[in-house]
């Protein structure tokens, strides 16, 4: 039962998911510094998955391929 409530985010890069649950973290520590490790971790996985599921994954993986494409195109010039 528990992998029900999975979202996928295989998509996502990993520094992406790095950075989105460290600024998630950030505002829970911020708004919530009394809440313990346990609590912490359910607050920020319930809050993660809630953006990811509102995503929109074809407009991130076009951000992506755009940026790669630029990135190149620097290398060019």
């Amino acid at each position: 039962m528990e992998g029900l409530n999975e979202i996928d985010d295989s998509y996502i890069l990993k520094e992406d998911k790095l950075a989105l649950i460290r600024s998630i973290k950030t505002i829970y520590e911020n708004t919530m510094s009394w809440a313990d490790d346990v609590l912490m971790r359910v607050l920020v996985k319930h809050h993660y998955n809630n953006v990811i599921q509102n995503m929109d994954k074809e407009q991130y993986l076009k951000e992506i391929q755009d940026t790669n494409i630029k990135n190149l195109l620097s290398y060019i010039d």
